[in-house]
């Protein structure tokens, strides 16, 4: 059994996304177990909390925030938080919002706009061929219940759409015409909205071959939105290559 730390993850998910990209600037090899929703794992998974876990050293860091935290504390290398006390409190403050008020959102649009077929698609990537057939089937299933758990209702993703907006506003204040959310480097404010904004602006570093959701009119609504400009240069400019380990 490899002692590399094991990366329990969804291949298309903005959260898990935040957690790969720390584990890759930190350059720390790790193993990527990508989970199939609905699946027997997934689901011990989802009944404790959500996915990414990390198991690091004998510990199940659960959480893209903490793993990120936890991360920072061993490796400093490469750092993620300011290290003025004023900028690291707002790193910190942007990165709950982002994570609060903006990642859960840009999933429930998805989630209701996108088609079953996409949907299986997108989330069978990085999975073997023998289970997109099953998955298909059971698809409806596992949507009803997603819907259920993140309310992807119809008044409720009206209320996301606009929350979605309101963080590429805030997205579009604090750069003023500067290059980095806080400060005058990258650090997790700046990783954490490009993260949960990629299903938006769909940039060409992301580590999966995913599947693009053409024909999707609320991306297509915000395409020249300076904010999605900015989340593919910052992906341009500082989303590194793999450290994944195969094992």
């Amino acid at each position: 059994m490899s002692d590399l730390p094991i990366l329990w993850q969804y291949s298309f998910s903005h959260y898990n996304e935040k957690a790969r990209w720390a584990l890759d600037r930190k350059r720390v090899p790790h193993i990527r177990r990508s989970l199939l929703p609905g699946g027997p794992r997934a689901m011990w998974f989802a009944a404790r909390g959500t996915l990414p876990v990390l198991d690091l050293d004998g510990e199940r860091i659960g959480d893209s925030t903490a793993i990120i935290a936890e991360l920072e504390r061993r490796h400093p290398e490469e750092p993620l938080y300011p290290e003025a006390a004023d900028q690291r409190r707002r790193a910190l403050e942007l990165e709950e919002f982002f994570d609060e008020e903006l990642g859960h959102d840009v999933r429930r649009v998805a989630f209701y706009d996108w088609s079953n077929d996409y949907i299986s698609a997108l989330m069978t990537t990085a999975q073997p061929a023998v289970v997109r057939a099953p998955l298909r089937a059971t698809l409806p299933i596992g949507m009803a219940w997603a819907r259920r758990r993140y309310r992807i209702y119809a008044d409720d993703v009206e209320a996301s759409r606009r929350k979605v907006k309101a963080a590429l506003d805030l997205v579009e204040a604090e750069l003023d015409g500067g290059e980095y959310l806080v400060g005058e480097a990258f650090t997790v404010a700046d990783l954490t909205a490009s993260s949960l904004l990629f299903p938006l602006a769909w940039p060409d570093e992301t580590p999966y071959d995913l599947p693009r959701p053409d024909g999707w009119e609320f991306r297509e609504h915000l395409a020249d939105r300076p904010a999605l400009e900015w989340v593919r240069e910052i992906y341009r400019r500082h989303r590194p290559p793999s450290t994944a380990r195969s094992g």
